[in-house]
């Protein structure tokens, strides 16, 4: 049969020029978009945080995302405008008299001789321990590294990078139901572990109420808020509340492969209760001789017997910088920033104008997913 792997999924009458359409194909979610007559299959799914392009504005070749303005080329899948950074499946269209007809398999996976409902990138993993922190609203969850069933594969990333977690079941959140989060565990580590606030959104509220043995997709990793090669330079990680959990990650890494490489850690955090890994760093700084951590805490603490609070105390400012920062770390550091984006506005500015701080010598990542 000559449209045999295509489907029939609308005619034209249903897709105007300019217009776009949503559509299933072999149960994926479909935008087909008719482009001065031509039409154009992508897939419908954004692979920054899951929002529906179809939804979205066309303008030339260009679908944007309704959500966080990502764009993407129609004809080829790439990637027009951040914050995506990984490019759509692209699918073959045909138009046969008044019929538009889809390939079941998309173009990009059919090069690498995958099917779509499988690609290299995607992980189908499981539940295996959640435990909130005592007084605060964050959740820590664990899941299995390597899947189970025939391929047993194996989830492999970088310290510092993230992916996305398609739990299933989210309805009506208005951010999409996927979110991103950053893998805390370190590659050297045999389970996958991520940390988040749980707030009051659909996509939270669900995440809270998973059970252990629950299987959830991953997709990734990605991220380039990764440990720097050149050892000799060290590394000052500043870090406000949740977004710890790159650093995480990192010194974990640094630490249980023994690298060469000079580790100073200052994380703000608003109480003592919602100092997060409190344990796991200080595991590796008794390990780790190259490692310093500093803790600050920015809300009055009850003086309570033994539970007074004796570190430093307030947000991260050049002065503590200067306390806790030798010259020689000033002046060949790496400095990498995670928090919520006001506390990253406030470190880049202080690095950049306080301390003079080459950008080059900034890493930057906003932690959204507050």
């Amino acid at each position: 049969m000559k449209n045999e792997g295509f489907v029939k999924v609308a005619n034209i009458s249903d897709i105007p020029v300019s217009q776009m359409k949503e559509v299933q194909v072999n149960g994926e979610n479909v935008c087909v978009a008719n482009i001065d007559g031509k039409y154009f299959a992508i897939n419908n799914i954004c692979s920054h945080e899951g929002g529906p392009l179809a939804d979205g504005k066309l303008e030339g070749y260009e679908v944007e995302c309704p959500w966080h303005q990502s764009k993407f080329d129609m004809r080829t899948g790439e990637v027009r405008a951040p914050p995506a950074v990984e490019p759509q499946a692209i699918y073959q269209v045909k138009v046969e008299g008044q019929d538009v007809l889809v390939s079941v398999i998309s173009t990009t996976a059919e090069a690498k001789g995958e099917s779509k409902e499988r690609s290299s990138s995607e992980y189908t993993l499981v539940l295996n321990e959640k435990q909130a922190l005592e007084g605060t609203d964050i959740c820590t969850f664990k899941l299995s590294k390597r899947e189970e069933g025939e391929d047993k594969r194996t989830m492999e990333y970088v310290a510092g990078q993230f992916a996305f977690l398609d739990i299933g079941k989210v309805y009506n959140d208005p951010k999409g139901p996927i979110r991103h989060f950053t893998l805390a565990s370190s590659p050297t580590e045999e389970f996958i572990l991520i940390s988040t606030r749980i707030r009051n959104s659909p996509y939270k509220k669900r995440l809270d109420s998973l059970q252990i043995g629950t299987t959830v997709k991953a997709r990734g990793p990605q991220g380039k808020f990764t440990l720097h090669e050149d050892h000799s330079k060290p590394a000052v990680f500043l870090s406000g509340g949740i977004g710890v959990t790159p650093f995480r990650s990192m010194v974990k890494y640094a630490t249980d492969k023994n690298l060469p490489i000079r580790i100073i850690m200052l994380d703000s955090n608003n109480n003592q209760q919602n100092i997060l890994f409190k344990k796991d760093f200080e595991n590796c700084a008794t390990i780790n001789k190259n490692l310093k951590i500093i803790y600050t805490i920015s809300e009055e603490q009850n003086k309570d017997g033994d539970n007074e609070w004796k570190g430093e105390k307030g947000r991260i400012d050049i002065a503590m910088l200067k306390r806790h920062l030798e010259s020689n770390d000033i002046e060949r550091s790496i400095f990498y920033i995670c928090g919520p984006p006001a506390m990253v506005t406030a470190m880049r500015n202080i690095l950049e104008q306080d301390l003079q701080i080459a950008a080059q010598r900034i890493k930057v990542e906003e932690f959204t997913g507050y």
